[in-house]
This record gives structure tokens, C-alpha cells and sequence, in this order.
């Protein structure tokens, strides 16, 4: 916590501490206000030096009560203890809370209590009555902590009606609405807390009679109307967590010439429903304005202005409940503005609706909180012009807002930067100097990052020398020769890294090791690390080397089809396509083949070529002609097909048929240049095959046929390669 609050005087120590003990008035308490958890309400907890020291009321081996030099604590005791013992008679706090003390109404009970009683707690005692007279003998009492019990306000009565009274605590109450004319005679009360209650409307004109309230609370009421009153008085009125849906009206008559709440100073609304702040607002004195956990969308031009908040200071608009749409230039136009809150909003500062210019104008700022945000997208330039306006700021919060780089002047126009929180984010690195140009920088949080090195260059001497904390935790550090500087750093000066969230200064690399302590051979480190990423790129550049002539070599013969292919040249294409138009080519492809080796061709490769690649394809048969010769049928099919395709295998060579239909195609081809395509299916001897065969085997390069998958791809591919031109046609 950065915000520094006064001492007290020794003769305003009791009302002062139980203030702060039990009605949590205070708005803005420090960096983390808007997510803290507040502790149970309905439970008193006095601070120092209240708090109990020893026994002093012991019944049967069980302590009933405890005291300290000003306190007599008989609290907790559940139904063990319904007077107040004679042990103490200097008491000026009695502490009777949670002892089921359903009934005060004998006019004794405070006999043996001390007449110096100031601060009296009866909290959570399952009360339903008190009578008048039972309190006459506490005559300096000050301060009654009544909360958590049942009573009514007619049952209240007696306590509201003790003229030294100034602070009432009667929070978690199950109380309604306020009678009219209730505090007639309550002319001292000066601090009246009914938070937690069920009062649903509120008509401030009932605490008109109480002259001298400064503080009043009705926190968490479900309240959802409200009617302001002049209050010369007020100085802290906190309406917190209730059903709000405009802002308080807050000028007599409507104008801005007289204030309801001349002398307020703190305005707690956060948790309703609030939208905007509508015209006119008197609020002189305002120093702090809480409306976070609001409905604000739109932050329009002049929201906190001094036109309509001339004192002001303080501004939380931390976590609203919906989706802030725009903020516009001008928005928090004020120059006594000393902190504004905006985090945990998940605003895109990239966004158009986001101004530039919206913090114009506040010129006196000192504290900006803008953890939980979007600046992923947010360029050096636009963030420079955002903060242009700022540069008096000290304290800046951008944790958790998704930067992923800054440069060597992110920050260089806030000169008088002292704190900076910049964890949880996705910095990689921390570019040199970054934050050599702010001089009077003394905090620095950079820890849950993905930095993995800081170096001696990271910060300059006099950086170093004047950071009193810097927090690097929780960063994937590599542990190393780059990292040994920073290690002999933290040996240095312990006192300078904090780890605010114990998460340590671990190695990445290294298993459960932590940074102070990893250790490496000093002549490993001699070598620069230039020369070791030149010699990791030599290396690497061998590797790809090798692996490249590897590729080129298992796949020499694609290569070497594919270059001829290239190198057949638009001359050859354009010629065969002329042929082809001449000659009108019934079918693309001839296929010649055995009949034992049908299976194959009906379940390989005939789906192949006429089904994926689309091809006309003459099979004997299917397409020869019935009633025509076989001879006939075999050379008009060869004659009128662009390309033939033959399935050598043992029984092609055996079959006379398939050899005529080979010596046919040899012939054409001779003529045409180029069209016969062979297939070896099955491993043949060469005894076994015909001279034919043999010659066109020793003479043409023929595909063969094999079960692997890579043999299959490679296969189809160079098939479809030398369909080439029967394919693009």
C-alpha cells in the first residue's frame, strides 16, 4: 500500500481506531483496493491496542475473559458468561460480542464495568431487547458496536437516545427503512454505520437532525431510491453495493449555487448500477470518488472535470460491470487528479473508441493504475501520445495488460517515474537501457515474464545503483555463460531482488536449480558467444548441405524425368498438340496386357486413369469391335490411340496376342516419336522374355510396379508425368 495516512493524536486514539476497526469506511486504500476481499462484516476485529495480552477471568480451568492496559475482552464466550466480571476496573473498551446475550435489561449488568467505558461491543448476541435505564451507568460511553443482533428500531432506541454517544455500528441489523423523525434527540451521533441491512429507500432528510454527522454508511442495503438533503456536515457518505441507478442528486434546487453535501470529501457508490454522471454536480470538497463495479460504458468528454469536481483527487473505475465501449479525449480532464484507477477492465487501448487524448488535461496525476487491460496491440507512438499528458506520473501500474516488447524509450516521457509494474506480461527480453532514462526510478516489478537473460548492459551502473527493489521472479531464466554477470549481481546486493509472490529465481534449464546458486566451468565461458554462433551456423549450414545431396540422390531419377520433361520445351508441346488435332485420336491410352495380370489392371490402375485422371482408354476387352477381326480390331485401337501403355509380366511374354499388339506399337511409336509407355508388373528373367521385349527393355526406361506405399506414390507420380501432355489435353 503507497497512500500514507496520518498519525492521531494520543487523545483521539480510541474513537479513531475503532473507526478504522469496524465501520471500513475508507474509500481508496492503496494499489489493490479493487480486488482485495473485505473480511466478514458482522464480526468485530479491534486493532492495537485493543487486541488482549493476558487472562484475567478464569471459571474452572476455562478463560472467559482476557484484558490489556486498556481493553476487558469477555467476548466468544457462547452462553458461558452473562455478567461482567469484577476484574478490571479501568477499562476504557468492553468487549461483550458473541454471548448470546438475547436480553439487557437488568439495570445492573454494568455494575462491575468501569465508569471510564468508551467503546462497548455487544456484537452478534442474538438481541431482541435492551432497557432504557441498563446503559445509564456507562456515562462516557462514545462508541456501541451493536451490530448482528435483531433488534428493532424502537428496541434501538436507548442506545440512540445516550447523549455522549458519537459512533453507532449496527450493521447486519435485518433493519428497513429509517422511521421519519427517528434521530430527533441523537444531537452528538457523529458516525452512524447501518451497512448490511435491508434498508431499501432512503430519504436523507431523516438525517437532518444529527448536526454533527461526518460519516455515514449503508453499504449493501439492496437499496434502489434514494432522495438527497442538505447536510452541512457529511464529510464520507459510502451507498456501496446496492441498486443504484443514477448518480446522487447533489445540488439544492437543482442549480449549481448551493450544495446538499458542502462539506463531503469521500463518495463511496461502487457496486450499483450507475451509467453516467449527469448535470450539475455540487461537490466542492470531493477529494475522493469510488465508482468502480459500476455499469459505465462510455467515458464522455469531461466525466471527472473540475467543473464538477473542483477538489478532487482520487477516482476508482476499477472493474466496471459492463464492457467499456469508448473513452473519450478529455474524459478525465482534471489537473488536481492525483490517482486514477482503471484496471481490470480488459479495455484494447488499440482501439479507436480508446482516445489518445484521454487523459488530457490531467496534469497533476501521480498514481495510474491500469493492470488487467489490452495494450498487445498498442504501437510505441500511440502509448507515448497516451501518456503524453502524464508526465508527472510516479507510480504506474501495467501488469497483466499482454505487452510483448517494449523498446529502449517506452517510458521516456515520464521523467519522474518512481514505481513501474510491468509483471505478468509477455516480455521476452528487456532491450538495453529501457530504463536508464528515469532518473528517480526506485521500484521495478518485471517478475512472471518469459525474460531469459538480463545482462550487464540490461541496466546502466546508475541504474543499478539507484533501484532499491527490482522483482525478476517466476522468468524462464537460461543458465549459462550469459547469465553469470547477472548471478554475481543478486550475490552482490540480496537485499535488491523481491519476489513478491515467492515464486523464486529458478534455471528453465536447469532441473530444480535456482539462479544464485547454478554453477558452470569458468573455461567454458572464455570463448566469445559470437564464436559459438558462428560455429552453430557453419554446422548447420553442413547439415542442410548433406541433407539436401541425400534428397537429391534417392530421388535422382524423378529429377531426371521431371528436367527431361521441362526440357521437351513449349516447341515439343505445341507439336504434338498439332498432331493431335490433326489425327482426332479415338482413345488417349492403348493398354496392352496379359489376361492373368486382369486383376491388377482392373483394381490398380484403371481406376487411375480413367476415374481420378479422367483418361479415354482402350481395354481389348471391353472396346474391340465384335464380328471384326482380331488383328483388325488390335491395329485400329493401337492406330487410333495417342499413347500405349504395355503391363509387361511372365505372361505377357506368353501370350502371342500381347506380343503382336507389342510389335504394332513398336512400329507406331518408331513413327510417332515417343508414345509407348511400359510397366514392368512382375519380375521377369530375361530368358524368359521375347527379343522383342528384350530390345525395347534395353532401350526405354519402363516404371515398375512395387507393394510399398513410397514405391506407389513414386510410381503414380512419374506415370502421371509421362502422361503429361494426354493429361493437360
Amino acid at each position: 500500500m503507497l497512500h500514507q495516512h496520518g498519525k492521531t493524536t494520543k487523545m483521539n486514539l480510541v474513537i479513531l481506531l475503532v473507526m478504522a476497526a469496524t465501520l471500513q469506511l475508507q474509500l481508496g486504500m492503496g494499489k489493490t483496493a479493487a480486488v482485495r476481499k473485505k473480511k466478514f462484516p458482522c464480526w468485530s476485529t479491534p486493532l492495537k491496542p485493543y487486541l488482549i495480552t493476558y487472562p484475567c477471568y478464569t471459571v474452572a480451568g476455562d478463560v472467559l475473559c482476557r484484558c490489556s492496559s486498556t481493553t476487558l475482552d469477555c467476548s466468544s464466550n457462547f452462553g458461558r458468561l452473562n455478567y461482567i466480571p469484577s476484574v478490571f476496573s479501568g477499562a476504557q473498551v468492553l468487549n461483550f460480542s458473541n454471548n448470546e446475550l438475547r436480553q439487557l435489561d437488568d439495570d445492573k449488568f454494568f455494575l462491575n464495568a468501569s465508569r471510564s467505558v468508551r467503546v462497548l461491543d455487544l456484537y452478534n448476541n442474538e438481541m431482541t431487547s435492551i432497557s432504557p435505564s441498563t446503559l445509564r451507568p456507562l456515562r462516557k460511553l462514545s462508541t456501541v458496536l451493536i451490530g448482528g443482533n435483531n433488534l428493532t428500531y424502537e428496541q434501538l432506541w436507548p442506545v440512540f437516545g445516550i447523549p455522549t454517544i458519537k459512533i453507532m455500528d449496527i450493521k447486519c441489523g435485518n433493519l428497513g427503512t429509517i422511521p421519519t423523525d427517528y434521530f430527533n434527540k441523537s444531537l452528538s451521533l457523529q458516525i452512524l454505520d447501518m451497512s448490511w441491512n435491508n434498508i431499501n429507500t432512503l430519504d436523507m432528510h431523516v438525517l437532518q437532525p444529527l448536526w454533527n454527522i461526518r460519516k455515514f454508511a449503508l453499504q449493501d442495503n439492496k437499496l434502489y431510491s434514494h432522495t438527497s438533503a442538505y447536510l452541512p456536515s457529511l464529510e464520507s457518505l459510502s451507498l456501496r453495493g446496492n441498486r443504484l441507478y443514477n448518480f446522487p442528486a447533489t445540488c439544492k434546487g437543482g442549480s449549481m449555487n448551493e450544495s446538499f453535501f458542502p462539506s463531503l470529501t469521500k463518495l463511496n457508490l461502487a457496486k450499483n448500477h450507475i451509467s453516467s454522471i449527469s448535470d450539475p454536480v455540487c461537490l466542492p470538497r470531493v477529494t475522493v470518488l469510488d465508482l468502480q463495479y459500476n455499469t459505465i460504458q462510455i467515458f464522455s468528454a469531461d466525466f471527472s472535470s473540475v467543473l464538477r469536481f473542483p477538489a478532487l483527487k482520487q477516482l476508482f473505475v476499477n472493474e466496471v460491470e459492463r464492457k467499456i465501449t469508448g473513452i473519450n479525449a478529455y474524459a478525465f480532464n482534471n489537473s488536481g487528479l492525483q490517482y486514477l484507477g482503471i484496471g481490470y477492465n480488459s479495455v484494447d487501448f488499440s482501439s479507436s473508441d480508446m482516445s489518445d487524448d484521454m487523459l488530457a488535461g490531467c496534469s497533476g496525476l501521480t498514481e495510474l493504475y491500469l493492470n488487467r487491460n489490452i495494450f498487445k496491440k498498442v504501437s510505441k507512438e500511440r502509448l507515448h501520445r497516451i501518456l503524453q499528458p502524464v508526465q508527472n506520473l510516479e507510480i504506474l501500474y501495467m501488469a497483466q495488460v499482454q505487452i510483448e516488447i517494449i523498446s529502449s524509450d517506452t517510458f521516456i516521457n515520464l521523467p519522474h517515474l518512481k514505481y513501474l509494474y510491468l509483471y505478468e506480461n509477455s516480455l521476452f527480453s528487456v532491450p538495453d537501457g529501457a530504463f536508464d532514462h528515469l532518473p528517480r526510478l526506485k521500484h521495478l516489478d518485471l517478475g512472471s515474464n518469459h525474460i531469459s537473460k538480463i545482462t550487464k548492459d540490461t541496466f546502466s551502473v546508475q541504474t543499478q545503483q539507484q533501484l532499491v527493489s527490482l522483482d525478476l521472479s517466476n522468468n524462464p531464466f537460461q543458465c549459462g555463460c550469459d547469465l553469470l554477470w547477472f548471478q554475481q549481481w543478486m550475490r552482490e546486493r540480496p537485499g535488491l531482488f523481491t519476489d513478491f509472490d515467492d515464486l523464486g529465481y529458478r534455471c528453465d534449464n536447469v532441473h530444480n536449480e535456482a539462479v544464485h546458486q547454478f554453477h558452470i566451468n569458468p573455461q567454458e565461458c572464455i570463448w566469445d558467444t559470437s564464436v559459438y554462433i558462428l560455429i552453430i551456423s557453419f554446422t548447420c549450414f553442413f547439415i542442410i548441405v548433406f541433407l539436401l545431396f541425400i534428397g537429391v540422390f534417392g530421388y535422382r531419377w524423378h529429377i531426371r524425368l521431371w528436367l527431361y520433361s521441362l526440357c521437351q520445351g513449349l516447341h515439343e508441346r505445341s507439336r504434338r498438340h498439332a498432331e493431335r488435332q490433326m489425327r482426332g485420336f479415338r482413345y488417349d491410352v492403348f493398354l496392352g496386357y496379359a489376361e492373368e495380370d486382369v486383376e491388377w489392371v482392373h483394381k490398380e490402375l484403371l481406376p487411375v486413369l480413367e476415374q481420378k485422371w479422367r483418361l479415354r482408354v482402350c481395354v481389348h476387352q471391353r472396346d474391340f469391335l465384335p464380328g471384326k477381326h482380331i488383328v483388325d480390331n488390335i491395329s485400329d485401337s493401337i492406330e487410333e490411340s495417342d499413347r500405349y501403355v504395355m503391363v509387361f509380366s511372365p505372361d505377357f511374354t506368353r501370350s502371342q496376342w500381347c506380343q503382336f499388339e507389342l510389335k504394332v506399337s513398336q512400329t507406331l511409336a518408331m513413327e510417332r516419336d515417343d508414345i509407348m509407355i511400359l510397366l514392368m508388373l512382375h519380375e521377369t528373367e530375361a530368358r524368359d522374355l521375347s527379343s522383342t521385349m528384350l530390345a525395347i527393355l534395353q532401350t526405354t526406361t519402363y516404371l515398375e510396379w512395387m507393394d510399398e506405399d513410397s514405391a506407389k506414390a513414386s510410381f503414380w507420380g512419374r506415370l502421371e508425368l509421362a502422361l503429361g501432355d494426354v493429361l493437360r489435353h
